[in-house]
């Protein structure tokens, strides 16, 4: 208990001291979010389009819409980009004088995610407000305080499992000489696997069941299927378990992977 209140105490400071290296570059936020919120506006007025002149689509009008107004939000609430940096600590030996410290490098890499989410949310969340007002009109609204708290723990749910799959990719450079090309195919099947490029609800149905079951959907498209899709209860409560199992599942398999990976570790000169 001693060593997790005294790791939430150097988690604290270390994501005030991000926080305030990152105001530096206060417009850099602004940017990032319209660019970050004008590829899924770009594809509703595409679907929407597409549904005005007739095109007969597995889902309406008020799911698409609510789907990808809500998508450039979720996406960065759960997106991860330490695995490029973490391996290139391992990689380049600076994890040896992070062994020496009182906190380990993964938790400056959690202050880190925590710091840049907390400030892009500042300048994301009025991007994400106007285009709800501009297409209000087809805009679901969670059902009730219960259905918009399972949104918000599924979100949560979903940024640790795209964390946790970050570290194991980043953990076989104990064993790879680079993971660079492993990353860059991680990124490309998950942008399609979960749902970011293209809502899930229009993949073939010869597709559902390895579409629904594989842990991809878990990091975008399940969150953001609460509120605008149309999952029963049943289905939101099966769906939570899966993405629990998910989370713990990848999690012990990061947390052995880059305990053997420790253990074995030497850096020449670092």
């Amino acid at each position: 208990m001693t060593s997790v209140l005294r790791n939430l105490r150097i988690l604290r400071r270390m994501t005030a001291a991000h926080i305030a290296m990152s105001l530096t570059y206060r417009g850099e936020w602004v940017v990032f979010m319209a660019a970050n919120i004008s590829v899924p506006i770009i594809s509703l007025l595409i679907w929407r389009t597409a549904l005005a002149n007739g095109a007969q689509l597995p889902v309406d009008e008020d799911y698409l819409t609510t789907y990808f107004v809500l998508l450039s939000m979720v996406t960065m609430a759960t997106s991860s980009w330490m695995t490029g940096f973490l391996s290139q600590a391992i990689r380049l030996g600076k994890l040896s004088s992070w062994m020496v410290r009182p906190a380990s490098l993964l938790l400056d890499f959690v202050a880190n995610n925590l710091s840049e989410k907390l400030l892009k949310t500042f300048a994301l969340v009025p991007m994400v407000g106007v285009l709800w007002w501009i297409f209000r009109d087809s805009m679901r609204v969670p059902s009730g305080p219960g259905h918009l708290a399972v949104f918000v723990v599924s979100v949560v749910l979903a940024a640790v499992l795209v964390f946790t799959i970050d570290i194991l990719v980043a953990a076989l450079t104990f064993w790879m000489d680079d993971v660079t090309a492993l990353h860059q195919a991680r990124l490309i099947i998950a942008n399609v696997l979960s749902g970011a490029i293209v809502p899930l609800a229009l993949m073939p149905d010869w597709s559902r069941g390895f579409v629904d079951l594989q842990p991809f959907r878990y990091t975008v498209s399940f969150p953001v299927e609460i509120v605008s899709g149309h999952l029963s209860n049943a289905e939101i409560l099966t769906g939570m378990g899966i993405q629990l199992g998910y989370v713990v599942g990848f999690g012990v398999l990061a947390r052995v992977v880059w305990a053997a990976g420790i253990r074995g570790y030497s850096a020449v000169g670092a």
